[in-house]
């Protein structure tokens, strides 16, 4: 294939833009001209387009492309169990718009193979930025409705459904809010295209299990208001809990040992009550955080008393924890003891003396002697359920409060 024929190619790419082909036929007429499959992705490796002779992979797939050699072009794909060397070309403008890839280089034509490649580039930049403009019109309208939603600024729930329709989400249907947030987020960094990641992935779960449910990202947040058909507590958890099992499955190793956290609101039928499912949402994040018993994922619901610890004054929190624990702490700092840590790990372990011996490693006779001391010290009787109340609470705080 001489220099006209190649040159020729780009000029086909570029008319047939001019006449309102999309990606997929950018994809499909470069495939045909080399007899390779080509993919097309988003900046975050989620299938735009392929060839229809690529089996396996389909529009809406999350790859992992592996680094690009700037020589060769060549990197190596993973999706799923399946990794495959290709020629990959990167799709920039102002900022990455996604990636170009040709499957079996092989060697014998990889020079031609490569320059098609090069080629095809500036169609596919050309096409890419005017879909991110269009989405990025289109996420705007969207995000303003979302936020008044998820602030409680709109009050009449006729209202909420109808603009709903307009984006295709049912919102008659009772709503579960969730919240998936990157640790230690820091803006103006490559923090930003983790969250876009965290938010493909999300989107392509949803569009495996054919779910119309509204997303928005929001600095370090992804948000989420998924429909739920399910009536009973356990059910609907079971559902969210799936669709969060496969997020995490597919964020696994790629977002270089950061984490992500999750928190679940609560369900509710009344749209004007969906910014309440959010707010539980956050709170549930946060506790997660601080609670050390927590996993990376809190559903509202299974909270306790910490929820409503969480929103109380501070001060009252501080007092209670300074009149029902402070002595002790007092006691250990002076005589350099661990009857804290004692007295906490016999209450996470319900008061049961013999496993609470065993975590500690101590006689059982040595456990006794311990809370004897520690009742002596706070004047209480460790058999007295209100005391024990009173001292898992003041464990709480420490923990909500960090005092």
């Amino acid at each position: 294939m001489d220099s006209n024929e190649l040159l020729n190619f780009q000029n086909e790419l570029l008319n047939k833009l001019a006449v309102g082909a999309g990606i997929k036929e950018l994809a499909e007429y470069t495939g045909a001209l080399i007899h390779r499959n080509v993919l097309i992705t988003n900046p975050s490796q989620r299938i735009l387009a392929t060839t229809s002779s690529n089996k396996g992979l389909n529009q809406g797939d999350m790859l992992r492309i592996s680094k690009i050699d700037p020589t060769s072009q060549r990197a190596t794909v993973l999706s799923g169990e399946q990794e495959v060397e290709v020629f990959a070309f990167e799709l920039h403008s102002l900022r990455r718009l996604g990636f170009l890839l040709i499957f079996d280089p092989g060697a014998d034509e990889a020079g031609l193979i490569k320059r098609v490649g090069q080629l095809a580039k500036l169609p596919c930049i050309l096409e890419l930025q005017k879909q991110h403009e269009l989405l990025e019109s289109k996420r705007h309208y969207q995000d303003a409705f979302l936020f008044d939603l998820l602030y409680g600024n709109i009050e009449d729930p006729a209202d909420i459904i109808a603009l709903g329709e307009i984006w295709g989400w049912n919102l008659q249907l009772p709503q579960v809010v969730t919240v998936l947030e990157l640790e230690d987020f820091e803006p103006h960094s490559a923090d930003t295209q983790w969250v876009e990641m965290i938010t493909e992935i999300v989107r392509s779960v949803l569009e495996y299990h054919d779910i119309r449910a509204a997303l928005m990202k929001k600095n370090e947040e992804v948000v989420v208001i998924v429909p739920v058909e399910e009536q009973s507590r356990r059910s609907y958890k079971a559902y969210i809990t799936m669709l969060l099992n496969q997020i995490e499955a597919q964020l696994e190793g790629r977002l270089e040992q950061r984490q992500v956290r999750i928190g679940v609101g609560r369900k509710y039928i009344d749209p004007t009550e969906i910014f309440r499912s959010y707010q539980e949402a956050k709170v549930a994040l946060k506790l997660g955080y601080l609670l050390p018993e927590q996993t990376r994922t809190s559903f509202f619901m299974e909270l306790g008393v910490e929820r409503i610890l969480y929103n109380h004054e501070l001060q009252d929190l501080q007092e209670f924890y300074r009149e029902t624990l402070e002595d002790l702490d007092r006691f250990d700092k002076v005589q350099k003891n661990d009857l804290m840590e004692t007295l906490e790990t016999y209450i996470a372990h319900r008061c049961d003396l013999k496993r609470t011996a065993d975590v500690l490693f101590v006689h059982k006779n040595t456990l006794r002697y311990r809370l004897k001391k520690i009742e002596e010290i706070l004047e209480i009787d460790i058999e007295d359920f209100n005391d024990i109340l009173s001292l898992m609470l003041a464990f709480k705080i420490k923990y909500l409060k960090k005092v």
